[in-house]
């Protein structure tokens, strides 16, 4: 199977971005089913296919270890792992070419624990992984706090191990003005050098250049398409960008 996992900061629109995704994919005719990864999730813009919410009772284990709602998640996704086989199992009754996973919006639970690892190791077996890392363009407002957020995506790609795409997501809700400069950041370096500089507050202007040198010449993160679940926009470029993953050699 080719898998398809979008993650990013809460509210970065994950799970909208997996019902336009799927949305589009069944519009040209590709065999495809989604993956609800979230046992907290209230409500959700899609019918998932599979739900993990059949796998784990999340206010049951809120209840029984009398958890908050962090502890909840946590150790909900713990259960998710011990369940994983059985996912897996039901994922391939469908026998579908495609799958697009929603994964939780607390996304340290993923990527920083090992639950998590376990979770994306065992979808990797025999299957093609890739993910898509959405950037909040409301987080975007300054280039410093550009820079942190993929910081943030880098360090989820090391910890997972497998092909991330980077995405402006709500790309509807942005200005042309903004639009234009998170272009310019990601294009020319030097605008991001610019801005950088001029804010008022930056700890060491020569260690951030060092690190947006690293980020955006060194990784080589791709384009950063602007993308938009409202209104479907650019849906075949980020269709696209995992194609080019999946059909990949690369070792992550």
């Amino acid at each position: 199977m080719n898998i398809g996992y979008i993650l990013g900061p809460a509210g970065s629109g994950k799970s909208h971005l997996t019902a336009s995704l799927y949305s589009w994919m069944n519009l040209v005719g590709l065999d495809v089913i989604t993956l609800n990864l979230d046992p907290a999730v209230v409500r959700l813009p899609y019918a998932p296919d599979i739900d993990v919410r059949n796998f784990v009772d999340y206010n049951e284990l809120v209840e029984k270890y009398e958890l908050g709602p962090n502890g909840g998640i946590i150790v909900a996704m713990d259960h998710v792992a011990l369940a994983i086989d059985d996912i897996i199992d039901e994922m391939r009754t469908f026998g579908a070419e495609y799958v697009l996973i929603d994964l939780p919006g607390q996304i340290e639970t993923v990527a920083f624990r090992s639950s998590g690892s376990v979770i994306i190791n065992e979808l990797s077996r025999g299957n093609q992984m890739a993910g898509l890392f959405l950037i909040d363009p409301t987080l975007c407002l300054t280039a410093s706090s550009f820079i942190s957020v993929l910081l943030f995506g880098i360090s989820i790609n090391y910890r997972l191990k497998t092909p991330i795409n980077y995405l402006i997501s709500k790309s509807d809700l942005l200005s042309d003005e903004r639009a234009t400069r998170i272009n310019e950041w990601i294009e020319n370096i030097d605008f991001l050098y610019n801005d950088l500089n001029e804010e008022s507050f930056i700890l060491n202007s020569e260690l951030s250049r060092k690190i947006a040198e690293i980020i955006l010449l060194e990784e080589g993160l791709g384009e950063f398409p602007l993308v938009s679940a409202s209104t479907n926009k650019n849906m075949d470029i980020v269709f696209a960008s995992l194609q080019r993953n999946w059909n990949s050699d690369s070792i992550f």
